[in-house]
């Protein structure tokens, strides 16, 4: 079930309606229209949503299948490597 908060709620009462988000998202509105949405998250969430919306992990991604298919793979030892080192970059 879709919840809806207005912006001065959401100042007023944020605490309770992060609370609400864990039963279902909360579209925040601005004088009636839709805004943002609030959406809960885990941290496992969290991770893959970062992961998911990083350039320099979906470029490093998209270099990896690109070698892959021009040289017929990589070892998963060099793939967990190299994911490593993307992931310490993002993290400074």
């Amino acid at each position: 079930m879709v919840q809806f908060a207005n912006v001065r709620e959401l100042k007023n009462h944020l605490s309770e309606i992060i609370r609400r988000s864990r039963r279902g998202d909360i579209v925040v509105t601005s004088r009636g229209r839709p805004r943002a949405v609030l959406h809960a998250v885990t941290e496992e969430d969290l991770e893959d949503y970062l992961l998911a919306n990083s350039p320099k992990f979906l470029k490093s991604l998209e270099a990896s299948y690109r070698g892959y298919r021009r040289k017929g793979g990589v070892s998963l030892e060099r793939m967990i490597a190299q994911t490593e080192r993307e992931l310490g970059r993002l993290r400074r």
